[in-house]
């Protein structure tokens, strides 16, 4: 048992340490600040307005750069085998991003870079989108980091619920307040 915790540490420690060879440590997105942005405005909710869809943008940016590869993860309930975070998805959103700037982003219309990247999806056989980031693809990943969150569900509903939120049993039976519009531009 004690071999196969050093022999994983080992691993972990040396997938951590050519990730960073790799150049990891250049921040992201880089040189795709725009692209990345251009991205959230295509794929995410239009209700966000354009303000919002850059917000997001920037968080996803700073959950990439702030990203750990091989660090532990969540057993979950009722596992006992211990997990960790793959390499950083950083350099393949970078790759992806200089990408769209190429092809997708060039079209003007939005309807035609969602029809571009419905495509590019589909071509790269990614057909569910993904519980949390996967890596897999740039766009299918902030979809999953964007609905993931506590504001996007509220957005859904229209509806100031706050998943991710402890209420009160004091007001755990009341409804839940209507977003009033200018809540629902600013939502992140």
């Amino acid at each position: 048992m004690q071999r196969r915790t050093l022999i994983q540490s080992l691993v972990t420690w040396i997938s951590m340490l050519s990730s960073r060879l790799r150049g990891q440590s250049s921040e992201f997105p880089g040189i795709h600040s725009e692209a990345l942005k251009q991205l959230a405005a295509t794929v995410l909710p239009e209700q966000l307005g354009r303000e919002g869809t850059d917000a997001v943008a920037a968080k996803f940016a700073r959950w990439v750069s702030e990203y750990r590869a091989g660090a532990e993860m969540q057993t979950g309930y009722g596992t006992t085998r211990v997990r960790y975070k793959p390499a950083s998805p950083a350099p393949r959103y970078r790759e992806q991003l200089g990408a769209l700037s190429a092809g997708v982003f060039t079209a003007k219309a939005v309807s035609k870079r969602r029809l571009a990247i419905t495509e590019l999806l589909r071509a790269a056989k990614i057909t569910d989108m993904p519980i949390s980031p996967d890596g897999n693809h740039i766009a299918t990943d902030l979809m999953a980091f964007y609905f993931q969150n506590s504001e996007a569900n509220d957005l859904a509903y229209q509806a100031a619920i706050g998943k991710d939120t402890c209420r009160t049993l004091r007001n755990s039976g009341q409804e839940p307040v209507a977003l009033r519009k200018e809540v629902i531009r600013g939502a992140l």
